[in-house]
């Protein structure tokens, strides 16, 4: 179990560290600025969201998920929504992840949780905005504290979810995350069964966001995650199908790009965590998020020693 923990955890660090130097580039871009494909921590260019930080430094995507996760364990594996808002807010205490990182869903929420007042006026076009894939970017952990009881890992991710995404679509892709999770965690997980239960995640959570969220506008989380799992089993390389997997499904900031993308990455990396997160770093747009979520569902799969041991150390 302790390796299987450490696995999730690690992807999900190693992924967004990463990632953040390529973030906002296309894969042609990413290219062409660092003369190769990036397969290890780099220092953020600076036009980069990450600029300042170093290499191996954390952006909000894995920081936001660490800090959830240890207020739960601070509370005892407890999950509600005020541990929720209280991890939140602790998080955006910390100027090195909140000032520079802060997607505009969370923003909107931690500004909600403070007591400050909020324009409203922008109506649906507010409510749609929020199908973000900041839901999915920090639920990792929540597999974690429910090992293969998917249908608790789905509920707690609604519980993690609701504070600060409460629409349909966004439920939908935290809870494909958490299910996958949840199910890697047992000591049978294959690619087969942990990619069946993030299709699982996502249609329980799709049915339970439209009962307790708001309905948005917006391609199906589910049917994207079906896409993107074709594309990864059809002929081709894994960088061919990264490339195939960013045209076809995305991998930006809505929730119905980045999560089916990541499950395109694990499926054509054959589940192998440092393939998955190389495909997210690689595969352009939003790639920190994509790679904390690819990296976070096959390092959980693999477990710690699916990782190269200089990697850990230098994650800052």
């Amino acid at each position: 179990m302790y390796q299987k923990i450490l696995g999730g955890l690690l992807g999900g660090a190693v992924g967004d560290a990463m990632g953040a130097p390529t973030e906002g580039r296309s894969t042609k871009q990413i290219l062409q600025h660092f003369g190769h494909a990036v397969c290890d921590f780099e220092k953020p260019p600076a036009d980069s969201f990450g600029a300042g930080n170093e290499a191996g430094q954390l952006t909000d995507d894995f920081s936001c998920a660490y800090f959830i996760a240890r207020h739960i364990v601070g509370h005892d594996g407890d999950i509600n929504g005020n541990i929720v808002r209280e991890a939140i807010i602790d998080w955006s205490e910390h100027a090195v992840f909140f000032d520079r990182f802060v997607g505009p869903t969370t923003l909107r929420a931690i500004r909600r949780f403070k007591g400050e007042k909020i324009d409203d006026s922008g109506g649906l076009d507010v409510v749609t905005r929020q199908a973000t894939n900041g839901s999915g970017m920090k639920i990792s952990p929540i597999g974690l504290f429910n090992p293969g009881n998917l249908d608790q890992a789905i509920a707690d991710a609604v519980t993690v979810t609701l504070p600060t995404h409460d629409n349909h679509l966004a439920i939908s892709g935290a809870c494909a995350v958490a299910a996958a999770v949840s199910r890697a965690m047992l000591p049978d997980a294959d690619l087969y069964n942990v990619v069946q239960a993030g299709l699982y995640g996502a249609s329980e959570g799709e049915s339970i966001g439209l009962k307790v969220g708001k309905e948005v506008a917006g391609a199906s989380v589910v049917r994207r995650m079906e896409m993107a799992v074709d594309i990864a089993l059809g002929a081709g390389t894994p960088w061919e199908k990264m490339i195939e997997i960013g045209d076809r499904i995305g991998s930006g900031l809505h929730v119905a790009e980045a999560i089916p993308a990541a499950f395109g990455l694990f499926v054509a990396n054959n589940g192998d965590a440092m393939g998955s997160i190389k495909g997210g770093v690689n595969i352009g747009y939003d790639t920190d998020t994509v790679a904390t979520m690819a990296g976070a569902i096959a390092g959980n799969a693999a477990g710690g020693r699916g990782f190269p041991g200089p990697l850990p150390g230098a994650i800052g």
